[in-house]
């Protein structure tokens, strides 16, 4: 999967349009919006918000203040972090529409002097090495082949005593996964990899692992609820990840929560630390 097939992937010309569109729907004025507003379209990963807050929960935000946001979509996590715990975000993205509709909604949310979002390849991230405390990543992996290199990246730009929290989909089975799913149209798109391999990269890259969560259980109860609201109404939510992703949301989210349900991939929290 090349770079141009990731950005490719994921484009969508029409974020900010979808996005005001579904806050006018939803009755929020943009001189009002908040973070927790954006948060059903911009948390893109499974679980969303309290994936995130789960993900972070145990942090040490004391002491970490410069945070590198890979693969930050329009900038959700970004966004949540700059918010809850005042720190500094540098994002970086390949999709340049994210880039663009992710630095619009900092704007709405009067939090562009505190979050830098930037289009890129997460494995040759322009920037001094040691300039981060803490580097985030949420459902990116998959569509990375070589973690090893990224992991390296990663620990060459966080300060020593610097956390990397992962969390990804990851395979926990061997079987057939249907596609389309959100991150890959068909199979050759598609990296995953099990916990195990991403450990080794990581330990390889210079970090120590400090806990590993698989969120199988966590998944299925989430999709299941996303079921029966679906079932429940014949239209979607006014702001929710159709805004992203378009109509084909509901294949592709069909595909991920059976492979889910079959037990053949997890997501996945890892929480590593630089030596």
């Amino acid at each position: 999967m090349t770079d141009s097939q990731v950005a490719t992937h994921y484009s969508n010309t029409q974020i900010t349009e979808n996005i005001l569109s579904g806050l006018d729907k939803a009755g929020i004025s943009l001189a009002n919006v908040s973070v927790d507003d954006l948060g059903p379209v911009d948390e893109f990963h499974t679980g969303g918000r309290t994936a995130t807050e789960h993900l972070l929960k145990d942090l040490q935000f004391d002491t970490h203040k410069r945070v590198l946001d890979i693969g930050c979509g329009i900038g959700g996590t970004s966004r949540f972090l700059a918010d809850r715990f005042n720190v500094t975000v540098s994002g970086i993205d390949l999709t340049s529409e994210y880039i663009d509709a992710g630095n619009k909604l900092n704007e709405w949310v009067s939090l562009e002097n505190r979050i830098s979002l930037q289009c890129g390849d997460a494995n040759n991230i322009s920037s001094e090495g040691e300039v981060f405390d803490l580097a985030v990543m949420l459902h990116v992996g998959m569509n990375i082949r070589d973690k090893a290199t990224l992991f390296s990246e990663v620990a060459r730009l966080l300060a020593r005593g610097g956390e990397f929290a992962i969390y990804d989909v990851m395979l926990k089975n061997e079987g057939e996964i249907q596609y389309p799913v959100p991150w890959a149209s068909k199979s050759s798109m598609s990296f995953l990899e099990p916990m195990e391999r991403y450990k080794q990269y990581l330990e390889g890259a210079g970090f120590s692992i400090e806990r590993t969560v698989g969120r199988g259980d966590f998944a299925e109860s989430f999709f299941r609820k996303m079921q029966q609201t679906s079932k429940a109404s014949d239209s979607p939510p006014a702001i929710g990840l159709h805004l992203l992703i378009g109509p084909s949301i509901k294949e592709k989210m069909r595909n991920f929560s059976q492979a889910v349900f079959d037990g053949l991939v997890e997501p996945t929290e890892i929480i590593a630390r630089k030596l």
